[in-house]
């Protein structure tokens, strides 16, 4: 965990001078351990995200929609026919995030997903089913 940490009222040094809250702000990292409680460990699946920003926060929220409904809904495209305006999914999660912890959560995803990529295309390169 990385935090920049500072206080927005002027900040007082040791000599009495007064410093402005910018040039006290350092970066400072943490290990953290995240310990289950009650049932927290179990994975939750998720097919299908939606994010929505809020006053001060971002609700990002992690759904299910069963696989029959996708299989009938791609029949429905395959036919020609209707395809349904609105597709019932489950909601599994809802996470409340602000800002800051939002941009942290997308600088880990996209240092997981570059770190995945070389693995893709070594399986792309050794499974014929993905050439």
């Amino acid at each position: 965990m990385s935090e920049a940490l500072h206080n927005d009222s002027q900040i007082h040094s040791s000599n009495g001078a007064v410093n402005s809250p910018q040039a006290a702000t350092k970066a400072v990292e943490v290990g953290v351990r995240l310990r289950a409680i009650d049932h927290s460990d179990r994975a939750i699946v998720s097919n299908i995200s939606a994010v929505q920003p809020g006053s001060g926060m971002v609700f990002i929220d992690f759904g299910f929609i069963e696989q029959h409904a996708i299989a009938a809904l791609g029949k429905h495209v395959l036919s020609g026919e209707k395809t349904p305006e609105v597709l019932d999914a489950r909601l599994e999660c809802r996470i409340a995030m602000s800002v800051e912890n939002l941009a942290q959560l997308a600088q880990q995803l996209n240092q997981t997903l570059a770190s995945m990529k070389p693995r893709q295309a070594e399986l792309a390169a050794t499974d014929p089913l993905l050439q």
